[in-house]
């Protein structure tokens, strides 16, 4: 079965009129997976275990739980009991979880079922997909185009339909991104809706744990599923809602908002039919707004993210040493263990990152460079305050144009892109991390054959108002806008 064109609930209709097997499921996903494994989306198959749970649940099918039975994957950040989890990088390419992490038991009580980790750029760090240390994860729709990262396996999985849904993580833009390359939905929660607790980290105060799937309504039983408050994570929120009951129920009028200083940078066909959206919009009763936002604190915001997320990176991994887990290199002391190890054990974007996550940790250094990039995101956080007291939900790009030649991008960091005018609009997607929004990226329109997004997004633990108004966007796209492609065969 291909995913593509079904939800979960047309899934769970055909498990419980017998119209499919959740054992004949599982091997269709199986076999679809092993076809695939050339173009490193998994780093593990689980494909012993995903059988043994099928023919388990198999016995006795639970009616009333949409999730039941449902084969998907997880980002390989995302710690799971007795299955590897290497978090795309060679340091951890031995390492065997003693622990679930807690979206991991979440899915177990849900009785839905792992059919493998999927890969990462290293350590979550990178937006392209070519840097886990299994191999490039290439766009499903062009083999010459990035698939976007740092979810590039998750986002692989669904867009070419091997299964319905798929985890991610998200501390810069790494769902919401790919998500609009590879012409699928990507959520990501209120910061702390979903409990971080066993998955390895990127930066703390940034990472959010969300999903890809095919459409939104199936994010209503996702978030459903793993909403929850979580004594295990300090940052952890109560956010549970009827997200079911009420994804189709927007208010009649909604307050839709759109940043001037962004807007002005969408070109030909894309600025019509962004254009044409807000009419559409408008014809239905809702409201949309123009905004004003400081052009200064939207072009501050790639250097502000360096600096807050190389800092917590690098502090966050210091355990990664070849002493207490992972990859351990040989030398003729602990200290020279340890920097042999995390010298052959760590890629280039990671180690480049390390080194100026380092400098700014340095005591001299604080003050002017972690310390002001902190100031910076509360003056942003403090913006998006204002801009929610006059709109409902503000939609920006995702992306400008669709996924970007491999040759192009190859090698290429954030801190080594070029800082052109409207560069800032390429790192957009960032505000929902530093004030912690929901945020959503859903299939849009088509340039040259390939999906490009858009993203909505609300003020924060408004989740299900963000959800309701992109389903509302998602009936009229599918309507009145060029169809995303479907995959060749």
């Amino acid at each position: 079965m291909n995913f593509k064109k079904v939800t979960l609930k047309n899934i769970h209709n055909k498990l419980i009129n017998k119209e499919i097997t959740i054992i004949d499921l599982v091997n269709d996903v199986l076999k679809a997976s092993e076809k695939e494994m050339k173009s490193n989306f998994l780093i593990t198959l689980c494909k012993e275990e995903a059988l043994e749970k099928a023919k388990e649940l198999q016995k006795n099918i639970d009616k009333e739980n949409i999730l039941y039975g449902i084969p998907f994957i997880h980002k390989d950040n995302i710690s799971t009991k007795g299955v590897l989890t290497t978090a795309g990088s060679k340091i951890l390419s031995n390492y065997i979880p003693s622990f679930n992490a807690t979206i991991a038991e979440k899915f177990q009580e849900s009785n839905s079922i792992m059919i493998g980790k999927a890969a990462l750029d290293e350590l979550s760090m990178g937006g392209t997909g070519l840097f886990s240390f299994n191999g490039e994860v290439r766009n499903p729709y062009d083999n010459n185009r990035i698939v976007g990262g740092s979810s590039s396996g998750s986002a692989y999985a669904v867009a070419k339909g091997i299964v319905p849904f798929a985890t991610g993580g998200d501390t810069g833009d790494s769902i919401r991104k790919p998500a609009s390359l590879n012409g699928v939905v990507g959520f990501k929660p209120t910061y702390g809706s979903i409990s971080r607790y066993g998955a390895i980290p990127y930066a703390p105060s940034l990472d959010h744990l969300g999903f890809f799937t095919n459409n939104v309504e199936d994010l209503s039983y996702l978030c459903e599923a793993t909403y929850e408050k979580d004594e295990k994570d300090f940052t952890s929120i109560d956010n549970k809602n009827e997200f079911v009951k009420n994804i189709n129920n927007l208010d009649e009028k909604v307050k839709f908002g759109y940043i001037k200083h962004v807007d002005k940078y969408l070109e030909g066909q894309l600025k019509k039919d962004y254009q044409k959206l807000y009419e559409i919009l408008k014809q239905n009763g809702h409201e949309v707004i123009e905004l004003d936002f400081d052009k200064k604190l939207l072009e501050a915001i790639p250097a502000t993210y360096m600096m807050i997320s190389f800092a917590e990176g690098v502090s966050t991994h210091s355990n990664l040493d070849g002493i207490k887990f992972g990859l351990r290199a040989k030398g003729k002391d602990y200290k020279e263990i340890i920097k042999n190890s995390r010298t052959q054990g760590f890629g280039d974007t990671v180690k480049r990152r390390f080194i100026i996550g380092s400098y700014q940790l340095k005591s001299e250094n604080q003050e002017i460079l972690l310390s002001k990039s902190k100031k910076v995101r509360r003056l942003i956080v403090e913006a998006l305050e204002k801009l929610y007291s006059q709109v409902d939900i503000l939609i920006v790009p995702p992306t400008l144009k669709p996924a970007p030649i491999v040759n192009n991008v190859y090698g290429v960091d954030v801190e080594q892109k070029e800082d052109n005018e409207g560069s800032f609009v390429e790192y957009i997607l960032i505000l929902a991390n530093f004030n912690g929004m929901p945020s959503i990226t859903i299939p849009f329109v088509t340039q040259d054959n390939m999906p490009i997004g858009i993203n909505l997004n609300a003020k924060p633990k408004n989740d299900l108002k963000v959800l309701q108004a992109a389903k509302f966007l998602e009936d009229i796209i599918l309507k009145n806008f060029r169809q995303v492609v479907d995959l060749i065969e």
